[in-house]
């Protein structure tokens, strides 16, 4: 059974707990191979104190990531494809997906989201997925070997708290460290949005990728969202907590409605420009 044998930060009760959910995956299915390496990573939501929908207008934001957070296991396969199983916290169900390398290189982004679009029960696979296709297009990555890639997550999907995001961004920690490549925690993130931009056809900005890639533990991380600019952390007062509440309405970066108000914020911005 796998265990953890380093680790580049300090211990987190989730990831024991995910850890025995990787086992017990194995236990049924041998999903990874005996003996070879599993690369950890983790990745929390956020949510919005200050600037939330003016990210993509490049407006100074407060975010503030939470306990709860996206765990993704990576191990490089030897046969090229890409074979992932994904399991939430309000469902044991697994969801799962296997995509030929082959076929990934033979898309080009919009192609590639077209496919994922076009069924609609394997979308969620269009954010692990459009990872690979990201770094091969922006870095020139050749991925001659496949991966198996197990993901857990309790970050509430629907509810503005960047649940795609945290996905990204496990997922590229993971796929990148797992084949050898060094990435910042900023230029991490901007290939998150591209991602979620190219592949998976949602118009966010950068601020949640930026969140889920950069904040820090009880404090408040303020960005200027345009260009990607960092301001530095603030830490929160000990009398002070911070509290999210469910307000009951889904949220969906890439419903017809946020695209809406992204254009019109883009017309009025050329408007007054002009």
């Amino acid at each position: 059974m796998f265990s953890i044998v380093s680790q580049g930060s300090k211990d987190l009760p989730d990831i024991a707990e995910f850890i025995e959910k990787v086992n017990s995956l194995q236990r049924k299915t041998e999903f990874f191979a005996a003996g070879e390496d599993v690369f950890i990573s983790r990745a929390p939501g956020r949510l919005d104190l200050m600037g939330g929908i003016a990210d993509y207008s490049g407006s100074l934001v407060l975010q503030y990531p939470i306990r709860e957070a996206t765990r993704a296991a990576v191990q490089k396969h030897c046969a090229p494809v890409i074979y992932v199983d994904s399991v939430s916290s309000d469902s044991e169900m697994i969801r799962s997906f296997e995509i030929p390398l082959e076929k990934i290189k033979k898309l080009d982004g919009s192609s590639l989201r077209a496919f994922f679009q076009n069924e609609p029960e394997n979308h969620w696979a269009a954010y692990i997925i459009g990872v690979f296709a990201v770094l091969a297009e922006e870095l020139n990555v050749n991925f001659s070997r496949g991966a198996r890639i197990f993901i857990s997550s309790d970050v509430p999907e629907g509810k503005g708290v960047s649940s795609s995001a945290a996905l990204e961004v496990a997922a590229m920690q993971g796929i990148t460290t797992a084949f050898g490549l060094n990435l910042s925690a900023r230029d991490l993130a901007l290939l998150c949005q591209k991602t979620e931009n190219e592949i998976v056809g949602a118009p966010c900005g950068v601020m949640d990728q930026m969140v889920s890639a950069c904040g820090e533990e009880n404090r408040l991380l303020a960005l200027v969202c345009q260009p990607a600019e960092l301001k530095g952390t603030i830490a929160l007062p000990d009398e002070i907590e911070i509290w999210g509440i469910d307000s009951g309405i889904r949220h969906s970066v890439a419903g017809a409605d946020y695209g809406s108000v992204r254009a019109g914020a883009f017309i009025g911005y050329r408007i007054i420009a002009d």
